[in-house]
């Protein structure tokens, strides 16, 4: 993959068959406002410019910030929205805003304030925008970071900012036993289940971020994990809280993958469904780069993502007699921070509509590509409710 490096916080849209991706301002390259990139195929990406030449001063006023943080952005009819975020590390003094365009690479006009929060307002932060749209095709306004968790708050549409004054509700949270780490959140109404998924980032960014996700009947909760577990929960093991999708891990002579997370996702025109986040090549350090993996629905109704960023699409489905064999399978427990790949050995498979089963559980198989290689991998979920991913050994 080439020009994915200096990439954090990362969402990528489609437009007229050109693939954008704007992230946090990271000095890499050197320059502040929201940088975009573009690319044909996911994969080769170029820089282009920044959405602005000049820092909001709304924005900048109220929380000092030093860069842009987190940007998302939606098409509502003909205009493009991105929404912003401007604050300093560990500061609740925060603030999104909202600019908008007639094109991805602009002109990106600042229309100000969606939301601000500071000590003498509010408990919580005011960055890490997302929008969803729900069922009834009514637009919400999710964020929030550490402190007092993840908030919900109804959108106007037209104006694309929030429809009354406050901060409306809270709808997840961790204790202070664990510094209240949870951010980076993003919803997903996913019509084939009729549910919303609660993607969030638990712990530190540094070196143990990583991914886990809920799911509720209705956009305002209550969501709840695999095993029935509450998002607000502050009693039970706040490890155990939440399904982990993606953590740090290592297959066999592949570099490790540190502290994935801040997930966004990304359908494209085909209705491929990818999982965009960032990770980072050595814990502590700024070598972060942009991971775009592809999301797979199990026919439980939970999601999994796939082995390895993504390469290069196949069409071809494998058999299941290419998956009985030698493989490699990480499975993310609660607790770990980096997991190392075990062997095992698939046999006695059983297809299960789209999926397959082994062993009581529930796999999704597929062909990736993998340095230069096509290779044979699979993600799933186990009957406790943890994910797995996997290659097949080649010998």
């Amino acid at each position: 993959m080439e020009g994915i490096n200096g990439v954090h916080d990362p969402t990528i849209i489609e437009h007229e068959g050109i693939y954008y991706l704007f992230s946090t301002d990271t000095q890499q390259p050197m320059t502040m406002g929201i940088p975009i990139r573009s690319s044909k195929d996911l994969v080769h990406w170029q820089f282009e410019t920044t959405a602005f030449s000049e820092m909001p001063v709304c924005a900048v006023d109220w929380s000092h910030a030093q860069g842009l943080w987190a940007p998302e952005v939606i098409k509502y009819q003909q205009t493009f929205r991105m929404y912003y975020s401007a604050s300093t590390f560990g500061s609740t003094t925060s603030f999104i805003g909202l600019a908008t365009a007639p094109h991805p690479l602009g002109p990106w006009i600042d229309q100000g304030e969606i939301v601000k929060t500071s000590p003498a307002l509010a408990a919580h932060n005011a960055i890490d925008a997302n929008i969803v749209t729900d069922r009834d095709k009514e637009q919400w306004l999710v964020y929030g970071s550490f402190f007092d968790g993840i908030y919900l708050a109804p959108i106007d549409k037209e104006t694309g900012k929030m429809t009354a004054s406050g901060y409306d509700q809270r709808i997840a949270y961790r204790p202070t036993s664990v510094d209240t780490a949870i951010e980076g959140a993003f919803i997903h109404y996913h019509p084939q289940t009729d549910m919303y998924y609660l993607f969030v980032s638990f712990d530190s960014l540094h070196d143990s971020y990583h991914i886990r996700v809920a799911r509720a009947k209705e956009i305002t909760g209550p969501y709840l994990d695999w095993r029935g577990n509450v998002m607000t929960d502050q009693e039970e093991d706040p490890a155990e809280i939440g399904t982990k999708i993606l953590g740090s891990y290592q297959f066999l002579h592949v570099a490790t993958v540190y502290a994935p997370g801040h997930n966004s996702i990304f359908q494209d025109t085909d209705g491929d469904m990818y999982l965009v986040h960032h990770a980072r090549r050595r814990p502590f350090s700024d070598d972060f780069y942009l991971n775009i993996r592809k999301l797979f629905w199990l026919n439980t109704g939970w999601p999994v993502v796939s082995a390895m960023t993504f390469q290069q699409s196949y069409t071809e489905k494998p058999t299941a007699a290419e998956i009985v064999g030698e493989w490699e399978l990480i499975q993310f427990d609660a607790t770990s921070e980096v997991t190392h790949s075990q062997h095992i050995t698939i046999d006695k498979i059983e297809k299960n509509g789209e999926n397959y089963l082994w062993q009581g559980q529930t796999f999704s198989a597929y062909f990736e590509q993998v340095n230069d290689k096509k290779e044979l991998c699979l993600s799933g979920m186990n009957a406790q409710g943890y994910s797995f991913i996997g290659k097949k050994c080649q010998f």
